[in-house]
Parts: structure tokens; C-alpha cells; sequence
């Protein structure tokens, strides 16, 4: 038996592989006591309205996923506006979460300080209103949240055979279009459920700061500042400056009205207030104010703080 041995052919290009990637997305769920904000709105009997100064509350129920997980009411307290307030709120979220959603007081451009869950997938999770009573004036107030979503992002790897067996990959987008390959960093296979390099929490940058006061002007209560603070620094350059000092606020959740430290420093003296920087002590707590006594005094107040920051 004769015949012709012929080599077999295969049509090119040929694609080797086809695969599915994708840039997860990711969703923070926020909530804000500032009214109307793109971080969530609170309200008073219905009508948007700032919540601060809450010491005696009812908390009454909290929805998720169409269900109150707050299984009974129970007493609470909200401390003063700003960080304080926040951190109290957080506290609230963080016992009553089933999902662990991690609340913490973060930062950004859009609405200031506010909460924020940590990184979640595009879609799940059902957060809704937050609601309690007043029970000192009988208001009913409501925290309604806010999300932001980055939906995944997807891309289709193929690899090809020329008809002069070259291997060459390209990548397209969902569009079809080809594009130029993403970082590899980023990206995870279609079927895994993650979210990758996804931070648990905000960016936390320590910031240095620093005023100058003159005549009787007065700096803010540091236990106040939007921020978590390491260190705050005194000097007084002329006249003399008040200091007052007191633990961290009153018994009714607002700012102290007496002072067990009240002391004024001359000019020429430089005093400083620091955690030791271990990780139990990471901010400063307590009421802390500054003055200037006279018309002559001079002096400048220096500090770092951790800010917590929304960024990417």
C-alpha cells in the first residue's frame, strides 16, 4: 500500500486560551450626622437636620436587609459634634453589625468627617436606616446611609498562534475594544470572590500642625478636633496663656463645665503632651484648652494628628 505522508495543518492564528479577568470593584457604605450630605442624611422627626449633644438616647432599631438587628431597645448616649459624636455612632454599629461591616470616623473632601464601613463587594449587604429616641425631648432621630460603588471591571485575556507558531496575548475589554493590559497587581480571575489590596481601613496619615495665637484668643478643645491627636505642643512667646486640662468630657457625654487643672504659664515656657506611641495608646483623650490672658500674650500651639482619609 502506497502513499503521500503529508504534514497536518491547523487553521491560524489559532486561539490557545480565552480567559476571564477582572479589576474588582469594590462599595463603602457611610453614615453622616450633618444633614444632607453625599455621606448619608440624618434627620429630626423626619426633616433633615445636624444631630449632635445626644447624651440620653433610646436606640431603637437599625435595618439590614429589610430586618431590624437591634433586638431590643437599649439606652445610649451620643458625645459632642464632630470626631467624639462619630466615634460613639461607630460604637453602636460595630456591637449590632451581624456582617461585620467595621465602622470607623473617616474622611473626604465631599463631607468631612462622617462613618464609613470598610471595603465591601459591589453588591450585598443591605444597609439601612439607623433609628432612635431623644429620650430627654422625644424627637426621633434617623441616620440614613449613603453608597459609593466601583463596579468590577472586566477583561478578557486571549492567547493566539500565528500561522508562523508566534504565541501573542492581547487583552480586550468587555466593550470588545483592545486594550492595553492591566497591572497585574490589580487583577484576580473572574471566579474569585474577593476584593484584592482593598483596604480594612481608611488611609491613616499623621499630619503635622501648627497656629499661632495672639491677645486673648483662645485654640480649640483638643478633645474636639476632627482627628485623633499624638502630641500637642505649647509656647508661650509673650504675656501668658491659661491652660486647662480635664478627662475626658462629663458624666452626661459633653464637654466638661469645671476644670481639675487650671494653670496659667508664663511666657518663655514650653510644655508637651504625648502618647508614649506603643499600640494601646494611639491618641491623646481628655479636654485640653489654651488662652492667651492679655492683650500681650503670644504663643504657638503645634501638634500631630492621625487623619483618616477616604483616598485610594
Amino acid at each position: 500500500m502506497a502513499g503521500t505522508g503529508a504534514a497536518l495543518s491547523l487553521d491560524c492564528p489559532t486561539t490557545l486560551a480565552n480567559e476571564c479577568w477582572k479589576v474588582p470593584g469594590y462599595r463603602f457604605v457611610t453614615y453622616d450626622n450633618s444633614a444632607t450630605t453625599p455621606c448619608g442624611v440624618s434627620s429630626i422627626n423626619g426633616s433633615p437636620a445636624g444631630i449632635c449633644d445626644r447624651p440620653n438616647l433610646k436606640f431603637t432599631s437599625w435595618i439590614i436587609n429589610g430586618r431590624n438587628v437591634i433586638a431590643a431597645p437599649f439606652n445610649d448616649g451620643l458625645d459632642e459634634c464632630g470626631v467624639p459624636l462619630l466615634s460613639d455612632l461607630c460604637a453602636v454599629l460595630n456591637t449590632w453589625d451581624p456582617f461585620g461591616g467595621n465602622w470607623i470616623v473617616a474622611i473626604s473632601d465631599t463631607c468631612a468627617y462622617h462613618i464609613r464601613s470598610r471595603a465591601l463587594p459591589p453588591a450585598g449587604t443591605d444597609y439601612g436606616v439607623l433609628t432612635a429616641v431623644d429620650n430627654d425631648t422625644g424627637e426621633t432621630l434617623t441616620f440614613t446611609p449613603a453608597e459609593v460603588v466601583v463596579p468590577d471591571q472586566f477583561f478578557r485575556r486571549i492567547t493566539e498562534v500565528d500561522c508562523e507558531s508566534q504565541t501573542t496575548q492581547r487583552w480586550i475589554n468587555d466593550a470588545g475594544a483592545t486594550v492595553p493590559a492591566p497591572d497585574p497587581k490589580q487583577i484576580v480571575e473572574c471566579s474569585v470572590q474577593v476584593v484584592p489590596d482593598a483596604r480594612p481601613s481608611p488611609t491613616m496619615r499623621v499630619r503635622p500642625r501648627i497656629q499661632r495665637y495672639t491677645g486673648t484668643a483662645s485654640a480649640p478643645n483638643f478633645d474636639s478636633l476632627a482627628s485623633d491627636v499624638q502630641s500637642v505642643t505649647l509656647t508661650v512667646l509673650a504675656g501668658a496663656v491659661r491652660v486647662r486640662a480635664a478627662g475626658s468630657g462629663s458624666s452626661n457625654g459633653g464637654a466638661p463645665t469645671a476644670f481639675g487643672d487650671d494653670v496659667t504659664v508664663p511666657a518663655g515656657v514650653t510644655l508637651t503632651w504625648a502618647v508614649d506611641g506603643d499600640s494601646y495608646d494611639l491618641a491623646l483623650d481628655g479636654s485640653l484648652l489654651f488662652s492667651g490672658t492679655s492683650a500681650g500674650a503670644d504663643f504657638l500651639v503645634h501638634w500631630t494628628e492621625h487623619v483618616y482619609t477616604d483616598q485610594d
